[in-house]
């Protein structure tokens, strides 16, 4: 029961309907049902597992902060971390099943995270259980996050029962994230996963323009494809009352990689900095040691995203381009963005492809073959190309007016009530008319949920 699946367009609205009914006491444990519900429509055996995961991180942090000693509460939090990377481990990299349970990699990672809060004593164990609950399984950031942090989610879930719900800017600010997600997916990502399959799936039947094309086209699919996820997760949670972490922050306008990982999943890249790359040591032990952590750190990175040698050298190029790319930083900005903008998308088609042996073969006819083969084997129409273009640019004319310090959504929120109407309006009926639908009224998977 994905975001855009019809079942999910049924759930909500009487979910949400129910929550706004309940008293504000049992506004958590009914939120708490609610994502189990949402967890067990892709299969029974996932929420156990969750339930599972969930159970043996708060007894775990729990008893850490009885023992009172950090000698005896690191074992304690050194094997429950275990368990925790050893399940992950087994379901993503031993396990037969094609299919990961639903969300096991995000909020495995949010229990880690919070475990070592608890081990570092930077937040306390939440000792009640049906919150310790919800802060793991919220529904709208259970499939493909943000990791969420203890200190930011939990409190919002303790002072649930406070908040008005019926609040007029809220409402309007989640509804417009939600309209603007669904844009972003079926407007944008879908249509483009349209030529890339096509193309990524039998390269040989065409030419190097066509692959350096589609890749170029699968660099707008996965963001709109992932912040589409992030902005219909974040206005739902906005109207439940919660406010989750912005994930992205206009990354394709970075002028270095670095840049680009402050800016690209924040809430893994900042998992990642500050559970692993600074519990490594960071840059405090030498400018060689620190080139090593980041090494590391981005290795776990593609290790974290699959089982591929691929994955791993698309780690390895992350890390090994923020070490080198001091090199050009004094260059002019228009070049920095461009080396960088080029670098990420070429790192993108080392990410999609499905194996090594497919990305030697694509670069071999990328570099060899400058004809354009077979265009119409991308199996778009006229219509559809120029509903993609208009897509690409209103995303990205978006995120240029907002690096400006122009909030397209702040401004619309001052505009009288007709105005608003009409946008919302023709945003809602685009994509009702216009996105890219599959079989049974529910669309493509989002591509963050295979990892």
């Amino acid at each position: 029961m994905g975001f855009t699946s019809l079942g999910f367009f049924c759930f909500f609205p009487i979910i949400y309907l129910l929550y706004l009914a309940v008293p504000s006491k049992l506004r958590v444990l009914w939120l708490l049902i609610a994502s189990y519900g949402f967890c067990i429509s892709f299969g029974v055996s996932y929420a156990l597992i969750l339930l599972l995961s969930t159970l043996a991180t708060w007894l775990a942090a729990i008893a850490v902060e009885k023992c009172g000693s950090y000698a005896y509460g690191r074992w304690i939090i050194g094997a429950v971390v275990l368990f925790h990377v050893l399940l992950l481990c087994f379901f993503k990299y031993g396990s037969r099943n094609p299919v990961l349970p639903v969300g096991i990699s995000f909020y495995t990672f949010q229990a880690i995270g919070y475990l070592l809060d608890v081990a570092r004593g930077t937040v306390r164990a939440e000792r009640n259980v049906i919150r310790f609950g919800m802060f793991q399984a919220f529904f709208p950031k259970l499939v493909q996050g943000p990791i969420e942090r203890s200190d930011s989610l939990l409190c919002q879930i303790r002072s649930l029962d406070k908040k008005k719900l019926l609040d007029e800017s809220r409402i309007r600010e989640g509804s417009l994230l939600l309209l603007w997600g669904l844009f972003q997916k079926l407007m944008v990502a879908d249509r483009i996963a349209i030529p890339v399959n096509a193309v990524y799936g039998q390269f040989g039947a065409f030419g190097g323009v066509e692959i350096l094309f589609v890749t170029l086209l699968y660099a707008f699919q996965i963001y709109c494809d992932f912040s589409g996820y992030t902005c219909m997760a974040r206005g739902i949670a906005k109207l439940c009352g919660i406010e989750l972490m912005e994930n992205f922050r206009r990354p394709y306008l970075s002028l270095s990689v670095r840049e680009f990982w402050r800016r690209w999943h924040i809430s893994l890249s900042t998992w990642l900095r500050d559970y692993i790359y600074i519990s490594l040591g960071g840059n405090r032990k030498g400018r060689w040691r620190k080139y090593v952590n980041i090494m590391l750190t981005f290795l776990i990175s593609g290790i974290w995203h699959g089982t591929g040698f691929h994955f791993l050298l698309w780690g390895c190029m992350h890390g090994a381009i923020q070490i080198l790319e001091t090199l050009w930083q004094r260059a002019p900005k228009a070049i920095r963005w461009l080396l960088t903008f080029g670098f990420v998308d070429l790192s993108w088609m080392v990410f999609r492809v499905n194996s090594l042996g497919d990305l030697k073969g694509m670069l071999w006819i990328a570099v060899t073959d400058f004809r354009l083969r077979d265009p119409a084997g991308m199996e778009l129409g006229g219509l559809e190309w120029l509903l993609l273009l208009l897509g690409i640019l209103l995303v990205a004319g978006k995120d240029v007016l907002n690096e400006k310090g122009i909030g397209i959504q702040g401004w619309l929120q001052k505009r009288n009530w007709m105005i608003r109407a009409l946008v919302y309006t023709a945003l809602l009926s685009g994509i009702v008319i216009f996105g890219v639908y599959g079989g049974a009224y529910d669309t493509s998977g989002f591509l963050y949920t295979q990892f």
